[in-house]
């Protein structure tokens, strides 16, 4: 038998491959952080971007068909698009509405205040109903007419809290505050819908009974500034809901 061929001992130390892995794996690193640095910049602007449209935009402006409908008078007085745009043009939007409800007969009894979040209308109950109702009172209606023309072009989000005092109500139809100040709450949105031809997705009604007291005296004067209905335009723009089946 031939003498047994020993093999061949390698040309170069094993650790360079190892190495040359390492370095290639290192390269491949440095090349992806780079790239993720050039892309994180505008990323971040896209983001601050649309943060400050999101928080920028108080009120929006839009067409409202049916608004129009009953509006006939050509929408005069009414707000323009480049009016309504942000925070600082919410000052405008109170100096509209105090405008308005100025020339209503029972002006010296309506509030408006606002927030960066909401604007506030706050309505004696007896101004709008009959003690323990929630039927409006003749000519009651004047109030939100006046009001129609600010808001039937905005496309916010609009609700109606109903507030009662303490007493209790005296009638099976409401038999607490609670379906008073909620009954109360939803005629006036159910006027705004079915009267003026507003938007219904955009309004909400909720009853507080005499949880929420703007005064805590029980007092005749207190409990008459308890009695209240509020209407407030909120600030978050609607939107719509698509329809959907559950098959």
């Amino acid at each position: 038998m031939g003498e047994r061929k020993k093999p061949e001992e390698p040309t170069a130390a094993l650790w360079y491959v190892s190495f040359s892995d390492l370095v290639t794996n290192m390269l491949c690193f440095f090349i992806m952080l780079f790239a993720f640095s050039t892309l994180d910049s505008p990323t971040k602007r896209m983001s601050s971007e649309i943060k400050e449209q999101m928080y920028s935009t108080v009120f929006s402006i839009s067409s409202q068909n049916a608004a129009q409908t009953w509006l006939n008078d050509g929408g005069k007085g009414m707000l323009s698009s480049s009016l309504v745009q942000k925070k600082s043009d919410i000052p405008h939007v109170v100096k509209t509405i105090k405008n308005k409800l100025s020339r209503v007969s029972v002006a010296d009894r309506l509030k408006v205040t606002n927030t960066d979040q909401m604007v506030k209308i706050q309505i004696p109950a007896n101004v709008m109903f009959e003690s323990g109702s929630t039927e409006m009172k003749a000519g009651s209606e004047e109030v939100l007419k006046a009001l129609v023309p600010v808001i039937a072009p905005l496309e916010n989000y609009i609700r109606i809290d109903g507030h009662t005092d303490d007493t209790p109500t005296k009638n099976s139809i409401f038999p607490t505050n609670w379906e008073l100040s909620a009954g109360r709450a939803c005629r006036i949105v159910r006027f705004f819908i079915d009267d003026c031809g507003l938007d219904a997705e955009r309004f909400s009604a909720q009853g507080f009974a005499d949880n929420r007291p703007k005064m805590a005296d029980t007092t005749p004067e207190a409990r008459e500034t308890n009695r209240r209905v509020e209407l407030i335009i909120l600030n978050e723009k609607v939107k719509k809901i698509k329809s959907f089946s559950w098959d």
